[in-house]
Order: structure tokens, then sequence, then C-alpha cells
């Protein structure tokens, strides 16, 4: 049996200059098996191919380079060239993703079923695993390359998407060489009850979506609203949950979209192809969301604003098999009508009960207190003998009112202090300070709060 493959992109002749030249590949079935490429005649017609390209360029740049519009030709040539390569490495890599690679996987895998019979596995057991190996190495190897190329080259990351953001298998393979590990859950129980509830349905629609034979009747994901006050988990939890259900996490802000003119639309559509490209499915998480879906009856139908909100709400209307949008917003009252249809699930994010804080404070202060990298013996040994189980149990009762993040900024501060100081130690009085400045920053953001509403409703 022989299988013809075309391997080169130069011209052999003038008639059609992008035919490719045949190679053979003979599989001999006889014992043992013998897998041979034919390349007999390749070099011969490369090298002609070659030497007939480079002499016809050559006839036609003695034939032109006397004319007066010989620059100007090149010029818009070369214009033109540089337009339509473009345009053609873009309508690859998306023929490539939707066609080439799904039918390779095929390919091999009905070659391999052909291949794994009774009599040839009792017979060519150790040849066959071995092509079997080299088979999928030189596919898996492919994939990984051409993922390389798209991610880094053809599409790099929109430049308004967050630090958070990890997609594709480059960035997997970097989390794992770092030793990337999924952030604590620390929530209230009814919030990781929920957690726990959407990561299950998710789960159940991504592995539906990645079966082959499902990819003509897909499930939409449900889209999720996070809301409540600043500072109460609600990036975390979308980290997490990306985590958890293993699913691409794309982050960006309510404010990067709205930009002038057509770049906002052009970000969403940049942030929709790499939705559609991705193998693992995508978390869309859109923070400060409020900036963003706020009534149409307040925008101007002309202002790039009420584009960009149209333009998401055109692509979300059905709900989506590529991704799962998450919003998250302190406002969730000021969102247009249409656009809070669109999310099928919302939780509230409170602020942190007192086990919840006692959590928060353990966690941050193994993180950062008791951290053997960043600090020596002596200070670790202060640091546990001054924040004893019945010390947190204080602080826990005096921060009532704090965020999660605003415990993290707390215990944060008390690391500064100390390390500020002449020799370098925590002290009792490092951890009241950032105790009381937390609680007094705390109650003047929540004044400030206050007056901002008061005036809001005096004007409505």
């Amino acid at each position: 049996m022989s299988i013809f493959c075309y391997t080169s992109l130069v011209p052999i002749d003038n008639k059609n200059p992008f035919e490719m030249f045949p190679v053979t590949i003979k599989l001999d079935a006889s014992d043992p098996i013998v897998v041979r490429p034919d390349f007999s005649g390749m070099g011969g017609d490369l090298g002609k191919g070659i030497g007939d390209f480079f002499s016809t360029g050559a006839n036609s740049f003695a034939d032109t380079v006397g004319s007066d519009q010989y620059g100007a030709n090149l010029s818009r040539g070369m214009r033109g060239m540089a337009h339509n390569m473009g345009n053609a490495v873009g309508s690859f890599n998306d023929e490539a993703q939707r066609e080439l690679f799904p039918e390779m996987t095929t390919t091999f895998r009905n070659i391999m079923g052909t291949a794994i019979n009774k009599h040839n596995a009792v017979k060519f057991g150790s040849t066959i695993a071995l092509s079997i190996a080299i088979t999928a190495t030189g596919y898996y190897l492919t994939r990984f390359l051409w993922d390389v190329i798209t991610h880094k080259v053809l599409h790099p990351k929109p430049v308004i998407l967050l630090p958070e953001t990890k997609y594709g298998r480059c960035d997997r393979i970097k989390r794992w060489w770092n030793g990337y590990t999924s952030p604590a859950m620390i929530f209230d129980t009814q919030v990781k009850e929920r957690l726990i509830e959407i990561e299950e349905k998710t789960k159940i629609i991504r592995a539906h979506n990645r079966i082959r034979k499902n990819r003509h009747n897909k499930i939409s994901y449900d889209n999720l609203l996070l809301h409540g006050k600043p500072g109460t988990g609600k990036t975390l939890f979308a980290r997490i949950l990306a985590d958890r259900t293993d699913m691409d996490f794309i982050a960006t802000t309510a404010a990067s979209l709205l930009q002038s003119g057509t770049a906002g639309v052009k970000y969403v559509n940049e942030i929709m192809a790499i939705a559609r490209a991705s193998t693992y499915g995508v978390i869309l998480f859109i923070d400060e969301a409020d900036a963003l879906f706020v009534d149409r009856n307040t925008l101007n139908p002309d202002s790039d604003h009420y584009k960009v909100l149209s333009h998401i709400l055109a692509l979300t209307g059905e709900g989506n098999s590529n991704f799962m949008l998450i919003a998250a917003t302190n406002h969730a009252y000021v969102m247009d009508d249409a656009m809070g249809r669109r999310f099928q699930d919302r939780i509230l994010m409170p602020l942190p009960d007192a086990q919840t804080r006692k959590e928060l404070i353990e966690l941050y202060a193994t993180n950062v207190l008791f951290n053997k990298k960043t600090n020596d013996k002596h200070f670790i040994s202060a640091a546990h003998t001054l924040l004893r189980p019945s010390a947190i149990e204080r602080i826990v009762e005096q921060t009532a009112d704090l965020s999660h993040a605003e415990i993290k900024d707390m215990i944060h501060a008390m690391h500064k202090k100390a390390c500020a100081s002449k020799n370098g130690m925590i002290t009792q009085k490092h951890i009241d300070d950032a105790l009381y400045q937390a609680i007094e920053k705390h109650t003047m953001l929540t004044e400030d709060q206050e007056k901002k509403q008061a005036r809001f409703t005096a004007y409505a």
C-alpha cells in the first residue's frame, strides 16, 4: 500500500505556481512491518522549482526595472502581498482549528483501529506499539507547536486583558512548571454551597461540549452575576471556579471595553475569537460590570458605549457554548434590564462572617507573617507568639465589618510595619496599629459612601 503526501509549497512550473511535490510513503505489510518513505526525485524537483521561481523573478525584475512606474507598482505590490498574507494566515489558522486538526484526530484513531487487531497484536505487537508512540508523539507535538505559534504570534493577548488571564496550553504548561496552586476557597457557607453547585453544573456542560459527536448539539453555559460590596471575593470566586472546572480564564474590566470609536467592539470580537478557539471552554470575567451594563435608556444611541453594550447583548442573547460570562458589580440595580436577563445565576457576595474572618486571618498570617521564604525564624517565632488563637479571636471580633480584601491588606500592613522598623521584628504595636488603621479606613470609606448616596437621592 502506498500513500502520496504533498510536502512543498514552492512553484514547480509556471502554470501552477503552488503545485506541491508528491512524496510516496510505502507501507509493507510483510513480516516484519516496514514503513519506508520514498523521497526519490524530490530533491531534483525541489531544486528545479526553486530555480524556476528565482529565474522568473529575475526576468520580471529585468523587464520592469526600467519603467517609471516600477517604484510605485512595487510599493503597491508589497502592501497588497502583506495584506493578503495576513488574511491568508488568519484564514488558515481558523480552518486548521475547525477542520484540519479534528480530521487529523479522526484519521489517527481510524488508522490505529485498523492496525490493531488480534493477528497483528500477536505477531507484531512491539512494532505496532512503537509506531503508535511515534505517531502520537508527532501528532501532539505538532498541535503543541501550532498552539505556541497561534498563541504568541498570530493571536497575541489583547492589551485589555488583566494579569489573571490564563488560557491555552502554553499557560497551562507554565503554571504546571511554576507549581501553580488554586487559591484557597474561603467564603461563607452559603457562598461555598453555591460555588459547588455551579461548579458541578458547569463541569457537566463542559464535558458534554468536549465530546466530538456533540459538536452540533452543544449546550450553552449559564452566565453568572456576582454582586455585593467591594472586596468580598468576586474575582477570587471566578478564578476558583475556572480552576475547579479546568476552563480557561479571561479577565478584563468594563472600563477597558469602553473605548472610543470602534475599538471597544474590536476588543469584544478579539475575546470572542479566543473563546471560539479554546479547547477547554472559557470563563469570561468582567469586573466593575456596572460601568458597562448600565440602563440603555440613559445612553445616547449614537454613543460608543451604546454600541459596545448592544454588541455584547447580541452575542449573549441565547447563551453561548464557547464561554461562560461572569460579571462582578457593586451596584446590580443600575444594570440594563436586558443585560440582567442574560445572567441565569446570581450570587450575593456578603461581608465575611466570624468563622470566615478567622479563616482569612489564619490564611494570610500563614502566607505573609509565617512565611519561611521571606522571614527568618526569629520573626516567625515572634509572630506565632503574638498571634496566638486568643489574639486571633480578639481580632475577629474587632473586624466585624471588614471585607476579604481589607483583612488581607491589614495582615500585609502588619508585615510592612515590622519590616520598616529598626530591628525588623514584629511587635504587638505593629499588630495593633495595623488593626486600628484598617478599622479607621473602613469607617471613613463607609461615611463617604453614605454621603454620596444621600447626594444622589437628593438630586433624584
